[in-house]
């Protein structure tokens, strides 16, 4: 089972992301899944804790911090079946959610080496855990993006001058501002939030990006007595459901600026 925080020694990351001020406005938790599941979690009314292969031993729920970084079906063959294709739950900023653990990247990720490429080889996922806080996604995002909007569009506009001996910082900074081509996509820079509580979806979930095919069906008859708005996408027979990952992307980021949450004039 993998620690929840790093080593004394190897501390430096999460002090530094603590001390850093908060980057305001908050954003909302999302969490990515599919039509399939989503029909089972609206059926019981709850989002549930599933076994992790990362910490294993643990039944979580892992959230991202205002992006859905987590790629639903990725390596899925193109399909018309409506329930392989990705959906994104947007919670309430006040949603009451226990924080388990963050990480600045996807965990799972980093597990199978992705982000190798900017990090030390004896560097390990515990050395980036951060404070279980609310407030720890805006001081990451401050330290290292400039604003909320920088952050939500994956470009940082800032490039901060670390210590040198500051190297999980150093290494983060160059897997968020790596322009080249790479296997790490959205997931290197997309803060990861986990939870172990069962999360009841009515009065938590806000909004739902959902294919439109299900909004006028028991589908839509669920969300709608939750009163979860949804936000439908239109799909293209024969596709693949990873196809759909920036529409997601896209659909949430129209969806902050409808709610006032960022602004558009900054992105």
């Amino acid at each position: 089972m993998v620690s929840d925080i790093p080593s004394p020694s190897r501390s430096r990351f999460r002090l530094l992301v603590s001390g850093s001020h908060r980057c305001d406005p908050a954003l909302p938790l999302v969490h990515s899944t599919d039509g399939y599941v989503l029909h089972d979690v609206l059926q019981s009314g709850f989002l549930s804790p599933q076994s992790c292969k990362v910490f294993t031993g643990e039944n979580l729920i892992y959230l991202f911090y205002g992006r859905p970084s987590f790629r639903v079906n990725q390596k899925e063959e193109p399909t018309s079946l409506r329930h392989y294709f990705p959906i994104c739950l947007i919670f309430k900023l006040d949603a009451l959610i226990e924080i388990k653990r963050i990480f600045p990247f996807d965990s799972g990720a980093f597990s199978i080496q992705l982000y190798n490429a900017y990090m030390h080889k004896k560097m390990q996922l515990t050395d980036f855990s951060l404070e279980p806080d609310p407030s720890t996604p805006g001081r990451l995002i401050s330290l290292f993006f400039g604003s909320v909007e920088s952050y939500l569009a994956a470009n940082p506009s800032i490039n901060r001058i670390f210590d040198p001996s500051e190297f999980e910082a150093l290494s983060y900074q160059a897997l968020v501002n790596a322009k080249e081509g790479n296997s790490i996509d959205s997931r290197g820079s997309g803060i990861e939030v986990q939870t172990e509580q069962e999360i009841p979806l009515k009065d938590n979930v806000e909004a739902v990006i959902i294919p439109s095919a299900f909004v006028d069906g028991k589908t839509g008859d669920l969300l709608k007595k939750m009163g979860i708005h949804p936000i439908p996408y239109s799909i293209f027979d024969r596709s693949r459901p990873s196809e759909y990952f920036s529409k997601l992307t896209e659909l949430c980021l129209s969806y902050y600026l409808s709610r006032g949450l960022v602004s558009g004039e900054r992105l």
